[in-house]
C-alpha cells in the first residue's frame, strides 16, 4: 500500500499503544523480514482486532505473501475447513488458542502455529488474500483477491468519501473485508489515523454486540470522524440517541452496509446527528461497489458506482464487471471471471442503485453475516425430534425458527436440549435464539410448501408474520452468556 503521510503523524492506535507513520513502516518491515525468514507463504491471522492484526496484514502485502483472515466467530469445524482448504503453513493466534497451539510467540502476545499441509491449495495465480464469507453453510467459500485489486478499491473509497484527515474507529472485526479495506487501507492511503480497540472495549463477543453501553463509550471516548456499521449497529446507535446518548460532533462520515437498511432508519439516524451513508458491496468485487456520499446521497438507494466497476442488469439481477476477485478457492472453473452475477435484484435510477431483494434464499442478518437457512434447518431436523423446521433472520440480529415436532410425545425440555446441542455446533450468527412450536404442520394445500414439500418461505413468513415479530420483540440483544430460547405454542 502506498503510504504518503509524514513520519510524525499518528497512523495506528489501540487506545494503549500508538504508532506514527514512521514507526508503522518500521514495524511492518520488521514483520515482513520475520515472515520471510520463517519461509511462510500463506499466513492465517486468527487474532482479535488490534495493532498486530494490521501490521501483519500489511507485512503480507509487502512480502507478497498470501494472507488468510480467520474470523474469530468461526466454529472449530469452520476453522479446520479453512486451514485445510488454504493449505496455510502458519497462523497467528492468541497465546492461549485452544484449537491451534503455538510453537513461537514473536510479537506482543501474538503466537505462531505452524502446519504441514498435505496437499497444496488450489488457488488462482496472484492470490494475495483469501477472504472467507460468514459461512452461509458449514463450509464457507474462500474468495481469492489480488493485492492490487484491494489497493485499487481502497483508493477509490478514499476518493469517493472526500474525507480529509480521517480518524477511523474500527468497530467491525478486521477479518471482515469491508472493515479491512474501507476501514484500514482507505484511511491509511490518505494519511488518516486508524483506531483498533479490542473486542471487550467495543462491546463485542464473537460477531455479536453484547454490551451496548461499552460500544457507546468507545465511540464517545475516541471521537472518530468515520465509522463503518452494519444495520444492527446503526439501529442500536439510533435507539441510544433516543435514550439520551449524544453522537460525537467529530463524526463526518458513517458508512452502513452488509445488509438491508430501511429508509426510515437512515432518516432517523440523520435526524439524530449520525451522518450516515448507505453502500453496497460483495467480496467478489473487493468489497464496496456503490456508495452514497455527501456529494450525492439518495436515501433508500445504495448510491452510484465508485468507479472500479461497471454494471448491467439481466432479468432484474445485478451483474458486475471491472475490479473483480480472481476466483473461488478450489474451483478452477470460477477463476479469472469477466463478470459476477450477484444474485441481487435491483433497479437503477439516475445512476443510483436500489436493492430490491435476493434471488436465492440466502439471508443476511443485521450484523452483515450471511447464512443459508437450509443449513441450520438440516442440523435441527437431524436431531430426529422435528418434522418441520423453518428458520428466519433476514435483517434481524439473530435467528428464529418455526418448529413442528416429529411426535406429540416430544416435550419442551427435549426440544430445548436439542436446540442447545445444535447451537453448540454452529457459529454464533447461525444459532437459533427463539422459536415457536406450531400446533399444525405446514402443508402444500395451504400454499406453505411446494409439491416436493420444500417451504415456501415468503408465504410462511406472511402467514406467521405476527408470530415471528413477537419472537424478536422479546429481546433486542440476547446476552452471549445468558442465551435462552422461548418456546411458544400459542
Amino acid at each position: 500500500m502506498m503510504i504518503t503521510a509524514t513520519n510524525n503523524s499518528i497512523a495506528l492506535s489501540d487506545g494503549r499503544r500508538q504508532l506514527t507513520y514512521g514507526q508503522l513502516q518500521d514495524a511492518v518491515a520488521e514483520r515482513k523480514s520475520w515472515l520471510q525468514e520463517k519461509g511462510i507463504s500463506t499466513l492465517g491471522i486468527a487474532l482479535p482486532n488490534g495493532i498486530e492484526w494490521v501490521l501483519f496484514d500489511l507485512a503480507c502485502e509487502q512480502a507478497n505473501l498470501c494472507c488468510v483472515p480467520v474470523p474469530t466467530f468461526f466454529s472449530p469445524q469452520q476453522r479446520q475447513h479453512l486451514q485445510q482448504q488454504t493449505a496455510m503453513d502458519a497462523c497467528l493466534v492468541g497465546t492461549d488458542d485452544p484449537l491451534w497451539p503455538a510453537t513461537d510467540s514473536p510479537f506482543n502476545g501474538v503466537a505462531l502455529c505452524t502446519f504441514t499441509p498435505s496437499t497444496p491449495a488450489l488457488m488462482p495465480r496472484g492470490t494475495g488474500k483469501i477472504t472467507f464469507t460468514s459461512g452461509s453453510t458449514g463450509t464457507p467459500k474462500g474468495v481469492c483477491l489480488s493485492h492490487q485489486s484491494q489497493q485499487q478499491q481502497a483508493l477509490a473509497l478514499a476518493s469517493a468519501a472526500q474525507h480529509s484527515n480521517p480518524v477511523h474507529l474500527c468497530l467491525l472485526p478486521l477479518a471482515t473485508l469491508l472493515e479491512n479495506i474501507a476501514g484500514v487501507y482507505a484511511p491509511l492511503s490518505i494519511g488518516g489515523q486508524v483506531i483498533v480497540p479490542n473486542d471487550e472495549e467495543r462491546g463485542f463477543f464473537g460477531s455479536q454486540l453484547v454490551d451496548l453501553k461499552g460500544l457507546l463509550g468507545c465511540i464517545s471516548r475516541y471521537q472518530p470522524t468515520s465509522l463503518i456499521l452494519v444495520p444492527e449497529l446503526l439501529h442500536a446507535l439510533v435507539l441510544a440517541t433516543q435514550q439520551g446518548w449524544q453522537p460525537p460532533t467529530s463524526l463526518q462520515f458513517v458508512a452502513v452496509g452488509g445488509g438491508k437498511v430501511s429508509t426510515q432508519l437512515l432518516l432517523a439516524a440523520t435526524q439524530a446527528g449520525i451522518p450516515v451513508y448507505q453502500g453496497y458491496g460483495l467480496s467478489e468485487c473487493c468489497s464496496v461497489v456503490t456508495l452514497n456520499t455527501p456529494a450525492q446521497n439518495t436515501p433508500g438507494s445504495v448510491g452510484p458506482l465508485l468507479g472500479c466497476h461497471s454494471l448491467r442488469i439481466e432479468d432484474d439481477e445485478l451483474v458486475l464487471s471491472g475490479n473483480l476477485f480472481l476466483g473461488y478457492l478450489g474451483e478452477p472453473d470460477s477463476w479469472y471471471p469477466k463478470e459476477v452475477y450477484t444474485g441481487d435484484l435491483v433497479s437503477l435510477h439516475n445512476g443510483n442503485l436500489t436493492i430490491k431483494g435476493r434471488r436465492k434464499n440466502q439471508l443476511i442478518n443485521s450484523f452483515g453475516r450471511n447464512l443459508s437457512p437450509e443449513w441450520v434447518e438440516a442440523e435441527i431436523i437431524a436431531t430426529g425430534l422435528f418434522k418441520q423446521v423453518v428458520v428466519f433472520g433476514e435483517a434481524k440480529p439473530y435467528c428464529v425458527a418455526l418448529l413442528y415436532p416429529a411426535s406429540p410425545l416430544v416435550t419442551e425440555q427435549q426440544m430445548s436440549a436439542a436446540i442447545d446441542s445444535v447451537n453448540r455446533q454452529l457459529p454464533d450468527y447461525a444459532q437459533v435464539q427463539r422459536w415457536h412450536v406450531l400446533k399444525h404442520p405446514l402443508t402444500s394445500d395451504a400454499g406453505l410448501l411446494t409439491d416436493n414439500m420444500r417451504p415456501r418461505r415468503s408465504s410462511i413468513q406472511a402467514a406467521y408474520s405476527d408470530t415471528i415479530e413477537a419472537l424478536y420483540a422479546l429481546s433486542h440483544f440476547p446476552q452471549q452468556e445468558h442465551r435462552h430460547v422461548v418456546v411458544s405454542t400459542s
